[in-house]
């Protein structure tokens, strides 16, 4: 558990434990007050904290990457037609803001951007914006019965996986908002209790020369 704690996080956490066993034994020796053990319990509830924030941040972090790869491209070379040799060599971004895989062929020694987006983010606006162009030609179709069934067919296809894809991002989006809020509040919350013990430090080591 200690490897999901930020930086700032591990270095309270062990001021917090090197604290509690000072105390402790500063008490025992009566060298502080019983007040103290209330102190105590202070710094085992905010490490407990501490730890529950962590794996919280750390569940949302691994759903956002598990996200982010459940968009899978049936990327195809333009000029051979195949996905037997291709790579992934980076992103390109497109003027609507939208990041797209960037492969290269290795049979045709060619590279290509996909024109699909990567992420389901970006692919929400993508299925948006392609339905809207869809409708409108959908409304202009010529009147001949196979294309607007085709039309018509792809329409209810795309429209049916934005209402799976777009609850599910809207869910995640939220409590990653709220992680974010609630990182700003914990953040305040170390600094303001870090300056808090090594003022009480200052306190024991009074108490420990007397």
């Amino acid at each position: 558990m200690e490897q999901t704690l930020k930086p700032e996080e591990r270095e309270l956490v062990r001021l917090i434990q090197y604290f509690k066993k000072r105390a402790e034994i500063l008490i025992t020796e009566n060298k502080l007050e019983e007040d103290y053990r209330q102190m105590l319990e202070t710094c085992n509830k905010l490490t407990e904290q501490l730890y529950q924030h962590a794996k919280y941040r750390e569940a949302i972090i691994t759903e956002t990457e598990q996200l982010k790869s459940m968009i899978k491209d049936n990327a195809k070379c333009p000029t051979c037609s195949s996905n037997e040799m291709l790579k992934v060599i980076g992103f390109d971004t497109s003027p609507q803001g939208w990041k797209s895989n960037k492969y290269k062929c290795r049979r045709c020694n060619i590279a290509f951007v996909w024109n699909t987006p990567n992420n389901p983010w970006d692919m929400i606006q993508y299925i948006e914006e392609v339905l809207t162009s869809l409708r409108l030609k959908y409304a202009d179709a010529p009147s001949l019965e196979g294309d607007k069934d085709t039309l018509s067919q792809t329409i209810e296809n795309m429209q049916s996986n934005l209402e799976k894809l777009k609850p599910v991002i809207d869910a995640h989006n939220l409590e990653y908002s709220q992680l974010q809020s609630r990182e700003t509040e914990m953040e305040k919350l170390i600094h303001e209790f870090k300056n808090s013990l090594l003022i009480e430090k200052i306190k024991m080591d009074t108490w420990e020369n007397r």
